[in-house]
């Protein structure tokens, strides 16, 4: 799987789920990826039905009808080796590595294409422990 290296971001922190889709919905908009209602959309699919996929990966993406506010397509990844927490006050669910989905079209083929890659927990250890935008860019690659 491709992501460009300027879509890749290392050694990211955030308090909570929450600060982290605002922080990264904030980067979506300066970048002119999306229009700032897509950041509400992107909150709300978390509060509603959870994000969190397993084996440490959270795969943020808005409701289907925030599709309207879809400038530029994309797949962000944002490595987080901390680790946010995705879950409740009754179960935490700490994630490390976020993808963040913009697509209008084939979001669902690509959001299956991340969840069996990041089964294999091998594969998210990797992605990490990647230092640069680089290392993570190349096991996405080795993996097609």
């Amino acid at each position: 799987m491709y992501i460009p290296i300027e879509r890749i971001m290392v050694n990211q922190q955030f308090a909570n789920a929450e600060m982290a889709l605002k922080k990264i919905g904030t980067y979506l908009v300066q970048q002119q990826i999306v229009a700032e209602p897509y950041v509400d959309s992107l909150l709300r699919r978390q509060q509603q039905y959870g994000v969190y996929i397993g084996n440490f990966v959270a795969l943020p993406h808005a409701e289907e009808q925030a599709q309207q506010w879809i400038i530029d397509e994309g797949v962000f990844l944002f490595q987080v080796p901390d680790g946010v927490d995705f879950g409740t006050t009754a179960e935490a669910k700490i994630a490390t590595i976020l993808f963040v989905v913009v697509l209008k079209e084939k979001q669902l083929s690509f959001l299956q294409e991340i969840a069996f890659f990041c089964s294999d927990i091998q594969n998210v250890r990797l992605l990490s422990d990647a230092v640069t935008p680089q290392q993570i860019q190349q096991i996405l690659l080795d993996e097609e």
